[in-house]
């Protein structure tokens, strides 16, 4: 199961392709605690101002805190912001 992972890192790095799409797993990027970006996202599980839930590829992105909104959502990419206090992978 390894290997077939492993050839379509090899391919991304050779063809210069984004590895998180190349490899069905998600991009998160947290700056601070105030502005999280999640890529290659599935779509919104739950959304409340203390708790968004996020579909991935290999699950669910939890995202705890206060006062969130989501600032944009796209097919690509939903961008998050407020007070973030927790970010938890669930498969």
């Amino acid at each position: 199961m390894g290997d077939g992972r492993d050839l379509r890192g090899r391919i991304s790095s050779l063809f210069d392709l984004p590895e998180d799409i190349m490899l069905d797993v998600a991009r998160v990027v947290l700056v601070g605690n105030a502005h999280l970006v999640v890529g290659n996202h599935r779509g919104l599980r739950e959304y409340t101002p203390d708790r968004v839930a996020i579909e991935v590829p290999r699950g669910c992105l939890l995202v705890g805190g206060s006062d969130l909104t989501i600032a944009s959502i796209t097919p690509e990419e939903i961008v998050l912001l407020g007070k973030i206090s927790a970010v938890q992978l669930t498969e």
